[in-house]
Parts: structure tokens; C-alpha cells; sequence
């Protein structure tokens, strides 16, 4: 076989394979010796059909499909051998013309390919990239120890219901005159939050109500028609309470608080362990913890400025549009043309960043372990742990957990994505020059309008 590159630009070739019956001619008779084995005719043992009645009968469709394999190895050997940086798929010549496999002995196949454009990548201490860390301030100092109080605070009995409480006991549906309903609804050991009752006028009913009290409400109202919350309350499927807007009656058994821990040596211990004894290396402990929470703020912007530099850098590329837009449409029948070209130019930004990840990775020689891939599982189960408040877990609770994720290959392949663009930009990071500023959160959001 003889392979052939015609050069259309700088971002298109033409490969053209010169095939002979030679090139395939021993596979054919190879798959048809296989194809004897499996076939089975009226009249004939299995096994024992002549070759020729199977050459008459699947020697067209068997020539075919050892015909495609012999190209696609062919091409695709030389796609490798040669380093081509394809984009898309080869596609099929629009000048090819129609080949007869049954008869040809010799005849040539062209495939259009679409090329990566090249490009110079400079990354070193030229290149300035902003790089924002938050301030940790009073607000967020004082947000953060008042959710550790009340996590290792404790449950106190009140007399007197206040926003954050947790309100138990029975409700009964009423009448229209206010009666408690012969036959209505009702429920024991029923529980209400104020605080998530989404009406102002409705919510004020409870709050300031004593134990032992009764307060008429209006759950529809209460709720904004929510039927779950609703079937929640009233310990009713939903559709037993649906278009339900009647009043009802909360009686109260128990109001139930939660008290703060006092801001002690014991409270100090059980944050951050035997060696936190005072307030002073609380609050350190404290600022350091919100510190560490906001950098992942600092991360995502500085790759989102990292990029935008290095783009910058690189220029607009010249993409071979023609042939991707082709090889896109035929990728994907439904898909409209119309809508195609309003996302080709985003389109084509995000692979003009995925060429500058791919010219990194080759540039540091960045290579991806399996510990790499379960440092980032580990680094994501914290932070979900961090958003109810649950830090400092056990190594060994982190590792178990951490191993069960990756046990789902679609995680694992989520994990394994972001794992390299965690070392990406660490490369980038480290390169660089980085032009440090602290700014408040405030300052920090408006980054992002």
C-alpha cells in the first residue's frame, strides 16, 4: 500500500491510500475460513459449507469489512507515525468516487483531515497573571464561630417560641368559624420551623408564642402553597391534602432551642482538638479554616485570568472551520446547521484552551497517577463535608469514602479531568508571575460581572 499527504493549507491535507487485492487478499480468505466454521446451510454439516458457496454468498460483504479494516489501520498508523494533530475525524474525499470491491484489483481512497493549528506557547515569568486572595473579615469571622457554637452546642426545652426554635406538637384542622372540624384533618407530634415559613404575617403567629399555646395558622399561606412542605405538616400524602386552604390549629407541646457553646477551653477542644486551650488560638484556628475555604475562590479566578492571559498570548488561531463544521453536522444528523454556526466561535475558544492544556501537558511532561485522581476524590468529599460544617475528618474515613467513589467509572472519569486541570494550572502557577492583591468578598464578586 502507498500512502500519499497533498497539502491543501497550513490546516488541511488530503491522505490518499493506493490499495491492491494484495493489501487485503489474505484477510479475506482468513475470515472466510472463519466464517466456514460458523455458518450453517440446509444440507451441509456445521462446518462443512465449501468455501466457494460462502465466497458467492458473504464474500462481498466480508471483502468490505477486511477492505475498511486494512484502511483504517493503514491511516491511522500514519496519523501516529507521522504526529498528526487531528482534529475531528478523517472524513471521506468529496471527490472520491464509488469503488467496487467485488471487482477492483486496485484503486485509491482519499480522506479529508483537519489539522491543529501550530503555535508558539511561552509560559515563564514574562507572563503576569493576577492573583486575588479574599480578606477574611469581622462578618466572616463572626459567621464562622457562631455555626461551631451551634454545632457543638446543645438542645435546651424553651418557654417561648423565638425564629430558629423547633416547634412540636398537634395540629387540627378548623372550620369556618373556627372550630376544630368534626372528621377534619389532624395530626400528633406535628413540627414547625419558623423560620422556613414563608409568609411574614404567618411566621409572627408563632414567633413570641408560649408552650402550651394555641396558634391558628394558615398552612397554604405559610408554605406558598408548597404541597410537600404542606403533606410534611400534616403527615399526609399529597394527594390527600391537594387544593387543601383551610385553617388549622397548632396546639404546643415542646419548644426545643438551640444553646450555643459557651466560649470556653472544653468548646475550643472539641473544634480543634487538645492543643486549641485559649480563645486567641481558636480564632487563629477559625481564621485559618475560612482562609483555606475562600482559596478555592482564588484558584478558579486565577484560571480564569490564566486563561484569558495565554489566549491572549497565543492570538486567534486559524482552525481548518470548514472541515470540523463538516465533520460536526455528520457527527450528529439532528444537529442544526443554523445553530452550529451561533456556537462555532465559543466553540472554537474552548479548543483553542484545550490546545494550550495539550501543549502544557507535553511542555512539562505532565503525567496523571492513580493518586492523583484519589487526592482530588479526597479533596472534593471535603469540601461537600465543609458545607454541613464537618471538617477535620479521619484520614481513614476520607480514604474509605474516597475509594467508594471511584468505584463509579463515570466519577472517576469526572475526577480523573479535574485532577489534570488541577496540575495544568498548578504548572501554570508555578511558571508565571503572579500579581498578588487582597480585596474584600465585595471586591471579589464584582470580578466576575
Amino acid at each position: 500500500m502507498n500512502i500519499s499527504k497533498q497539502v491543501v493549507d497550513d490546516v488541511n491535507i488530503v491522505l490518499s491510500l493506493e490499495i491492491e487485492k494484495a493489501d487485503y487478499a489474505e484477510a479475506v480468505e482468513k475470515e472466510i475460513k472463519n466464517a466456514r466454521k460458523k455458518v450453517q446451510m440446509p444440507g451441509f454439516r456445521p462446518g462443512m459449507v465449501p468455501a466457494g458457496l460462502i465466497r458467492k454468498q458473504y464474500g462481498t460483504q466480508i471483502t468490505i469489512d477486511e477492505v475498511n479494516k486494512v484502511i483504517n489501520n493503514a491511516m491511522y498508523n500514519y496519523i501516529s507515525e507521522n504526529k498528526l494533530n487531528v482534529l475531528g475525524e478523517p472524513m471521506v474525499n468529496g471527490e472520491q468516487e464509488p469503488v467496487d470491491f467485488a471487482t477492483a484489483e486496485k484503486f485509491t481512497v482519499k480522506f479529508d483531515i483537519a489539522l491543529a493549528p501550530e503555535f508558539e506557547l511561552k509560559l515563564d515569568k514574562t507572563v503576569k497573571v493576577p492573583y486575588y486572595t479574599i480578606k477574611v473579615d469581622d462578618k466572616m469571622m463572626d459567621g464562622q464561630v457562631e455555626g461551631l457554637r451551634n454545632q457543638f452546642g446543645s438542645t435546651v426545652q424553651a418557654e417561648e417560641v423565638a425564629d430558629n426554635d423547633v416547634v412540636k406538637g398537634d395540629i387540627a384542622e378548623l372550620d369556618e368559624q373556627g372550630n376544630i372540624k368534626e372528621g377534619g384533618i389532624s395530626a400528633s407530634n406535628a413540627t414547625i420551623l419558623p423560620r422556613y415559613i414563608d409568609n411574614e404575617d404567618e411566621r409572627k403567629k408563632f414567633v413570641g408564642a408560649k408552650k402550651l399555646a394555641s396558634v391558628d395558622f394558615n398552612p397554604a399561606a405559610a408554605f406558598n402553597n408548597n404541597q410537600a412542605e404542606i403533606a410534611s405538616l400534616l403527615q399526609k400524602p399529597q394527594a390527600d391534602i391537594a387544593g387543601i386552604t383551610a385553617n388549622f390549629r397548632f396546639t404546643i407541646n415542646e419548644i426545643t432551642r438551640r444553646q450555643p457553646a459557651e466560649m470556653n477551653e472544653e468548646f475550643f477542644k472539641q473544634a480543634f482538638g487538645e492543643e486549641c486551650t485559649t480563645e486567641e488560638a481558636f480564632k487563629a484556628k477559625v481564621s485559618e479554616n475560612i482562609a483555606a475555604q475562600l482559596a478555592s475562590n482564588s484558584e478558579y479566578r486565577f484560571s480564569i485570568d490564566a486563561q484569558a492571559a495565554l489566549k491572549k498570548q497565543v492570538g486567534a488561531l486559524k482552525f481548518p472551520e470548514a472541515s470540523l463544521k463538516k465533520w460536526l453536522l455528520a457527527k450528529d444528523e439532528k444537529r442544526d446547521e443554523k445553530k452550529l454556526d451561533e456556537d462555532f466561535p465559543r466553540m472554537m475558544e474552548d479548543l483553542t484552551w484545550q490546545l494550550i492544556e495539550e501543549k502544557i501537558v507535553s511542555m512539562k511532561e505532565i503525567k496523571l497517577a492513580d493518586e492523583d485522581i484519589k487526592a482530588e476524590a479526597i479533596e472534593m468529599i471535603k469540601a461537600q463535608m465543609a458545607q454541613y460544617g464537618m471538617a477535620n475528618l479521619p484520614e481513614e474515613y476520607l480514604n474509605t469514602y474516597a475509594e467508594s467513589v471511584l468505584k463509579d467509572e463515570k466519577q472517576r472519569g469526572q475526577l480523573r479531568d479535574s485532577a489534570m486541570t488541577r496540575k495544568i494550572m498548578a504548572e501554570i502557577k508555578g511558571a508565571v508571575s503572579l500579581t498578588k492583591k487582597e480585596v474584600t468578598m465585595e471586591k471579589f464578586q464584582e470580578l466576575f460581572k
